[in-house]
């Protein structure tokens, strides 16, 4: 009986300090943060791979680099439910391009350890939809019917390396379409490649953005030698080239009319010692093709951005800032500007380390990040994610 009052005991209290440590965390929320999604000790296991609110906006699913999903509710800030990955220690790591798509409240499209899968947010039951995906980089429609996924063959040195994409209907598992780059016309100085930088689908499906980024060897840096953005038309697999000078973030505006293509000096090797903490945006008019603007910033735009559904408004982090020494210190702020002048409009403090992932509501009311944390310990890493409120910024 003493032994069963203790343990009782024990749990008890074990609540007790967990809903005080909830507690603290959301009241001790920075400012402009609507919550804090678990508590200031939330341990995630791994880094962040990828996060997204869910359609109707009410929950936020998470997923770690080890494939373990969490799957958190907004209005109570407590998890729903943990769903964790296969070994992964023996599979193949998901892919810096991996798929995280709701198809609706409840079920979940992305990259799992044997292919692309559709996970239940409320049972777990997970089922394979194709192995397609499995080790490749690879992206998904708009509608959720087709996925692309990534190969590159042949040598670099030779010049006759070629970039491959494959549109694949998802329902059937069936080859639709390939669409091939070849980078014999890359400058004499890239002698260390073109790994890809960005792709991103028209809001109808209907045109792809793809870019590389080609390096050089330096005597003490590996730096930029050029880039390259194509747009390819999905129905008959044309391409052609736009003249950025930007190629490290591709995202459509206006039905996709327009397309943003945004940069940073670290993104794919520093164009010089000196200039590495900056940010170049372009517009450009894809019916004239046209550049209409060009925005620069001080902030490094070599990290994950995210586009408001209207497009008015992107998100981004923060880059590094030249110390005495010459070192680069993390930036841990949250930007927030005007797509269409460049303008910062807000800066969100709130996360202790560098943040890996964004994303807005479909709403445009919210905006969630979330990074590794140092907590109480510089050897102690946690996971945070923080909501903001991005309703009046407009």
């Amino acid at each position: 009986m003493l032994r069963m009052k203790l343990f009782a005991g024990l749990t008890l209290a074990a609540l007790a300090m967990a809903d005080a440590k909830w507690t603290q965390a959301q009241t001790d929320l920075p400012p402009g943060a609507r919550v804090r999604l678990g508590t200031l000790n939330f341990h995630a296991g791994s880094t962040a791979s990828s996060l997204v609110f869910s359609p109707d906006c009410k929950t936020i699913i998470w997923r770690g680099a080890d494939y373990t999903v969490r799957h958190w509710d907004l209005s109570t800030a407590k998890e729903l439910n943990r769903f964790v990955g296969d070994d992964w220690w023996s599979q193949d790591r998901p892919e810096h391009f991996s798929i995280l798509h709701v198809i609706d409240n409840n079920s979940l499209l992305h990259t799992a350890t044997n292919g692309l899968a559709v996970l239940d947010l409320k049972t777990g039951k997970e089922r394979i939809v194709t192995e397609l995906a499995r080790g490749k980089p690879s992206w998904v429609s708009p509608d959720g019917k087709r996925i692309v996924t990534y190969e590159k063959k042949g040598s670099w040195s030779k010049r006759t390396a070629a970039a491959t994409f494959t549109l694949w209907d998802l329902e059937r598992s069936e080859k639709v379409r390939e669409f091939t780059h070849s980078f014999k016309d890359a400058p004499a100085k890239a002698d260390a490649g073109a790994p890809l930088a960005a792709v991103a689908f028209a809001p109808d499906g209907k045109t792809l953005a793809t870019s590389w980024i080609y390096l050089g060897h330096g005597p003490m840096l590996t730096y930029r030698a050029g880039q390259v953005v194509s747009l390819w038309d999905v129905a008959g697999g044309k391409e052609r080239s736009l003249d950025a000078g930007a190629a490290y973030n591709l995202h459509f505006l206006d039905e996709g009319k327009t397309l943003v293509c945004a940069d940073g000096r670290r993104a794919g090797g520093a164009r010089s010692p000196d200039d590495c903490d900056h940010g170049t945006m372009e517009i450009w008019d894809l019916t004239a093709g046209k550049k209409l603007r060009t925005f620069h910033s001080s902030v490094d735009w070599s990290g994950p951005i995210a586009y408001s559904p209207d497009g008015k408004l992107f998100a981004s982090v923060g880059g590094g800032s030249r110390s005495l020494l010459g070192l680069s210190d993390p930036d841990t702020a949250v930007y927030v500007w005007r797509t269409a002048t460049g303008e910062q409009v807000k800066k969100f403090a709130g996360h202790r380390q560098k943040v890996q992932c964004l994303a807005f509501s479909s709403d445009g009311r919210m905006l969630a990040s979330s990074g590794a944390d140092s907590v109480n310990h510089p050897k102690r890493i946690a996971e945070s994610i923080l909501v903001w409120d991005v309703l009046g910024l407009r």
